[in-house]
Formats: structure tokens, sequence, C-alpha cells
């Protein structure tokens, strides 16, 4: 087991460079697009953008984890081949279909979403990018299964180098705004599918199999509406500010979200690592102990991260942007829905993913008049929570696994509680001693805890 640990965090450091990259770009640009772009034109290219997110994540159709289930059953690599080609080809032509869809209602879309029919143009170029963002999606989920993380690796260095550099000379030079920003994520996207698809080359065949689509499909296929709830979680904070508050709160919003994205790197690193890893072992008998050991392992670190980041958010953002723009349980998820996938029991997903976005939704709706930018951040932390929670729940009664859900919990709570105390501790004196402080009460409380030992 403890070979298999060492992998796994192995390769989730791997893939975590593969990410850092777009992650950090995403932050380096944070106090040059903030000192160029007025509030409320920041506030339109992020909204763009998680609209953008939204019909992504409906549009992969739940293919990629139709991918990861299925290739390690596949009989001999001919098969695998024909697999990822039959994957490839549909998902090609849905991402073309749904992009000449978006393209063509963007005139209907942008008054009801963004508030006026003059960003029209701004969803028309998110809709131009949604193949090839879809395309480097691909290839990355088979450089995956296929454990090819360098590859993976210099796929998202293409992608986050092209992006940053098209994106500033469009804004800084060329004066273009909101249009560089979504233009410059075009030629990224575009670049990244390219190289993507250059390197799994050997992974595809020219072969179509009905059968695998149909299998894949039935798997895929009831994780839509759990899709779509993830993206309702995911934008409706946005949604609410900025038809509440506007787009100049929205601006002041997004910018705490960018810093959010430090602990979301742990996050995707590990959950891009942790599924293939998972399926390629899930027939071996100490499976079940191997899953609960780094589920504990995960929460308990992701908590920590959390904590940091949570606690030396105000330094951070009052020291990187100007000052009109001053104003971890999502993670779990990935592990806690692995006795669903094993189970194939995949329309609980749904389920589970909605009854979180009916709870965002409406802690949106009253919280956001209330309190703002805050009440959008309590309220996705609530879905978020909620999603990690019942899919928890379904799962373990579904394909019962030895995890220790009680005593995570705790320490969620924990570490959430020490985060809150550690924020109103800014302006105290010795504030970042306290802050550390705090950090370092949860590492005692999580080594004492025992949630990293075997059961």
């Amino acid at each position: 087991m403890r070979e298999a640990l060492k992998r796994l965090t192995a390769e989730s450091l791997v893939y975590g460079l593969g990410q850092v990259g777009g992650r950090a770009v995403q932050l380096l640009l944070v106090p040059i697009l903030t000192r160029v772009l007025a509030r409320e034109v920041y506030g339109v290219g992020d909204l763009v953008l998680a609209y953008s997110q939204f019909a992504v994540m409906f549009l992969v159709f739940g293919m990629d984890g139709a991918l990861v289930r299925f290739f390690y059953q596949e009989p001999d690599r001919e098969a695998r081949r024909r697999m990822v080609t039959t994957s490839l080809l549909f998902r090609l032509v849905v991402s073309l279909l749904g992009a000449a869809l978006l393209g063509g209602l963007a005139a209907r879309l942008a008054p009801a979403l963004m508030g006026s029919d003059a960003y029209r143009k701004y969803l028309m170029i998110g809709a131009a990018t949604l193949p090839f963002t879809l395309l480097t999606l691909f290839s990355n989920d088979v450089l995956r299964v296929t454990f090819q993380p360098w590859k993976f690796i210099a796929v998202n260095l293409v992608q986050t180098v092209v992006t940053a550099s098209v994106s500033l000379v469009l804004v800084l030079e060329r004066g273009l705004g909101v249009a560089g920003v979504l233009y410059g994520k075009l030629a990224g996207d575009a670049a990244a599918a390219a190289l993507g698809l250059v390197l799994i080359r050997l992974s595809v065949a020219p072969a179509f199999d009905w059968g695998v689509l149909k299998r894949m499909l039935a798997f895929g296929a009831p994780l839509v509406p759990a899709a779509l709830a993830y993206g309702v979680v995911g934008a409706a904070d946005r949604y609410f500010l900025q038809r509440v508050r506007g787009l100049a709160e929205v601006g002041t919003y997004a910018v705490a979200i960018k810093f959010f994205a430090v602990a979301m790197m742990g996050v995707s690193a590990f959950s891009l690592a942790f599924f293939p890893f998972a399926h390629a072992r899930s027939q071996q008998p100490d499976a079940p102990r191997l899953y609960a050991r780094v589920f504990s392992l995960y929460v308990a670190t992701a908590s920590f991260l959390a904590l940091l980041v949570g606690a030396f958010a105000p330094e951070i953002v009052a020291l990187v942007v100007p000052p009109e723009y001053r104003g971890a349980a999502y993670g779990a998820y990935y592990v806690a829905c692995l006795g669903i996938q094993l189970s194939l029991a995949t329309a609980w997903l749904g389920a589970t993913a909605m009854a979180s976005a009916l709870i965002a939704v409406a802690a949106n709706a009253i919280l956001v008049p209330r309190e703002g930018g805050m009440g959008a951040a309590e309220a996705t932390l609530l879905g978020n929570v909620v999603l990690a929670a019942t899919t928890y729940g379904v799962a373990q009664s579904i394909h019962r696994l030895p995890f220790r859900g009680v005593k995570l919990a705790l320490l969620f709570a924990a570490a959430l509680g020490l985060a809150i105390a550690a924020q109103h501790a800014t302006s105290l004196p010795g504030g970042w001693a306290l802050k550390l402080g705090a950090a370092a009460l949860f590492a005692g409380l999580a080594w004492s805890s025992g949630v990293g030992r075997e059961r």
C-alpha cells in the first residue's frame, strides 16, 4: 500500500505541475488586468469564462468519466484505441454542434445572462473557443488514462504560454479589453488542442465502435444532470451578483475567486491522478483500505491548504490589486463518489448534484442581496459542502468503503472555524503569527486524530 500511495503522490505532483502553470498565470495576470480594466469590464470577462465553463461541463456528456471507468476493462491495446477514437469522434461532433447552437443564440443569451445585448460578441468568442477547449480536455483525458503525465504537462504548458502571451499583447498593446482576454484563451486552447492530438495519435485507431459508444453513453448520460448542477453551483454566485449588485461587484468577486485557484491547484492535481489510479486498482484485494487511507490524507491536506489560503487572503489581495477591487469541500467529492462509479450507479451523482445546486441557488438568492460578494462565497461554500456530504452518504449506501466520515467532517469543520478566526486576526497585532499558529494547531489536530493511519 505504501508504494501505491507514493505513486499517487508522485503522479499528483506531476499533474500539479501541469496545472500550476495555468493557475499561476491566472494569478499573475490579476495585478496587470485589474490595473488596465475597470471593475465592470473585468467582471464581464469573468462572467463569459464562467458561463463557458458551464457549457464545457455539459458538452463533455460524461464521456471523460466513462473513458476512465471502462478503459482498463478493454481486453487489449487495439480495443482501447477503438474506445479512444469512438470517444474522440463523439466529442468532436457534440462540441461543434454545441458551439454552433450557442453562437446562434448569443443575441438572446447576452441580455438574459449578462444584462445587455452589447455583450453578444463576447459570448460568440466563447462559443468559438468551446471545440478547442473540449479537444484539449480530451487529450488530457487520454494522457491521464495512458499514464503519460509529462506529455500532459507539455499540453498545459503550451496552453498557458500562448494564452498569457496573446492576452497581454491584445489587452496592453492593442487595447482590446475583454475581447483580448477571450481571444487569448481561444488561441491558447487551439494551440493546446493541436499539440494534444499530435501527442495522443498512437492511442487513436481508424475505427468507430457503436457498441462501445452505447456502453460509454449508458455510463456518461446520467452524469449530464450532474454536470449541469455543478455548473449551477459554480456560476450561480456570479449570476446573482450581476443581477443584484452589478458588474463592478462581479469584478471584485472575480479577483477573490482567482486566489482560490491556489487551493484548487492541489484539488485539481489530486483529482486528475486519482481516478485512473483508483480504477486501475479496483480489483485488487486491498483497494478499499487504500481508498480509505487516500480519502483521509486528502481531506486533511486539502483542509490545511484551504486554511492557509483563507487565512492570508486579505493580505495577498491588498498587496496585488488596486484599492477599488478590495472589498476545500469540493475536492472530497472526487473520492466520495468513487463508490457510485464503481457500482455504475452514476444516476445518483445527478441526484446529489441537483440537491446541491438547488441549495446553492436558494442560498445565493437569500444571501447575495444582503451581503454581496461575501454572501455569494458563503452560498457557493454551502453548495459544495452539501455536494460532498450527500455524495458521500449515497456512495456509502451503494458501495461501502471503510472511510472515516464523522472524524473527517469534524476535521474539516475545525479547519473552517480556524480559517474564519484567522481572518478576523488580520487587524490585530501579530496577526501573521496568530494565523500561522492556527495552521500549526490544525496540523497538530490532524496528526493526533490518526486520519492518515491505516484502519
